[in-house]
């Protein structure tokens, strides 16, 4: 098991019946904070991880932009966060030049709108080129 994975075994391991309750209640003022930026906008859009593509010899990534990160795995809030709030999300990648490293962006939607989520999708791949092509093998 990872350092990550063993963390986390542990972390919740210690957590009370008060500590679940504490956290359920922040849950819920989160999806009301996500409820009220949908009744403004249709959609979010967010970058698809906090970080770049890291070495595969890094087992875990510890700091983001050398501010070090409270846990082992702060560096997901920006992909947790819309899972904890029951949002559906569509990942596509950003169009990259040879060379680049690989990123995405994530396009959230309310929970129920699905099918608006993927035919937004879809113009954003087609308009803007936002769809995965194949590297040039030598």
């Amino acid at each position: 098991m990872t350092r990550t994975v063993i963390w986390n075994i542990e972390a919740g391991a210690g957590l009370s019946a008060q500590d679940y309750l504490a956290a359920e209640r922040r849950r819920a003022a989160i999806c009301r904070s996500f409820r009220d930026v949908f009744t403004r906008a249709d959609f979010l859009i967010a970058p698809a991880a906090s970080v770049l593509p890291w070495a595969n010899d890094v087992s875990d990534v510890t700091e983001i932009n050398g501010l070090r990160l409270e846990t082992p795995i702060d560096y997901l809030a920006v992909t947790f966060i819309v899972s904890l709030v029951g949002c559906p999300v569509l990942t596509l990648p950003t169009p990259r030049q040879m060379h680049e490293l690989p990123f995405g962006i994530q396009i959230i939607a309310p929970p129920g709108c699905e099918a608006g989520l993927f035919g937004f999708g879809r113009v954003v791949e087609e308009k803007l080129n936002f769809s995965h092509h194949r590297p040039v093998l030598i």
